[in-house]
């Protein structure tokens, strides 16, 4: 698989959204550490969750880069959960979240649907 093909790129995107989630718990979960949180609990919970869902998207990501099957669907589900998300942040206007979000949903997604990306899990290529 060259750098250039749309799996390639969508593991890349992937990738980079598990790393920007599993950096935004840690630091969500040392605020909440450090900080006073109102509870203190369901903060940590919270990070907690955001970092194994940011380990789990560098999984998928690892799994797409090699062009593994089962990795096509979880990548997808992740991106058509991120898209209502966006939205929401495009309606409560934060934009410097919302655009970021929207863009690596709609790049992975069309990545995953192009006719060689679906060759490739195919094995055709």
């Amino acid at each position: 698989m060259s750098p250039r093909s749309p799996v390639a790129r969508a593991a890349a995107l992937v990738a980079l959204e598990g790393v920007a989630l599993a950096v935004l718990g840690t630091v969500y979960g040392v605020a909440g550490v450090v900080g006073e949180p109102l509870d203190r609990t369901a903060t940590l919970i919270e990070a907690g969750f955001a970092v194994v869902a940011g380990v789990l998207l560098l999984l998928v990501a690892r799994g797409l880069a090699r062009v593994r099957g089962w990795s096509r669907a979880p990548a997808v589900v992740a991106q058509l959960l991120a898209l209502p998300v966006g939205v929401g942040l495009v309606q409560g206007r934060v934009w410097v979240a919302a655009v970021p979000v929207l863009l690596l949903a709609l790049g992975v997604l069309q990545a995953l649907t192009t006719p060689q990306a679906r060759r490739a899990f195919r094995g055709l290529d």
